[in-house]
């Protein structure tokens, strides 16, 4: 027997509750890669429940590999089934503005000028002279800069 064999002890309990505790940092620092580690602790478990005098050894090697290999199928089917919102502009929060009226805050100088949405002002453009008040649709979207025609 080896000096750690007298303290380290992993029976099957050990590993359903590292699998807990795996699912727990998925849902902590989500990146979808613990929970694929979580359920090769499942399966070391399932393993040493039916085999419960494997040594630690072979216990901590199996996880290693059975992880890698869980971790590759799961980015496998990750790329082969994207997770897809049923919200396009999800995250893109000038995107969803676009079709909306608004009043512009100020007079329309060189092309530019201000509406408020919510309480925030957005820049706006557009090709067309306005005065404070004229109502505007959003068309489109440069980064920060909502661009505008007059209705």
């Amino acid at each position: 027997m080896g000096f750690l064999d007298e303290y380290l002890i992993l029976n099957h309990w050990t590993w359903f509750v590292m699998a807990l505790v795996l699912t727990g940092l998925e849902l902590a620092a989500p990146g979808v890669i613990f929970i694929w580690m979580a359920i090769a602790a499942v399966a070391v478990g399932a393993i040493v429940l039916v085999m419960p005098d494997m040594v630690w050894e072979i216990q901590v090697i199996l996880f290693a590999i059975l992880s890698i290999v869980s971790v590759f199928m799961g980015r496998l089917f990750l790329k082969r089934n994207p997770i897809e919102s049923d919200d396009t502009t999800l995250n893109q929060r000038g995107h969803q503005y676009i079709g909306h009226t608004y009043n512009l805050i100020r007079d329309m100088e060189n092309g530019k000028s201000k509406i408020r949405i919510g309480d925030s002002n957005w820049t706006v453009e557009g090709d067309f002279e306005a005065k404070q008040n004229d109502k505007v649709r959003v068309i489109g979207v440069d980064i920060t800069v909502l661009t505008v025609e007059k209705i």
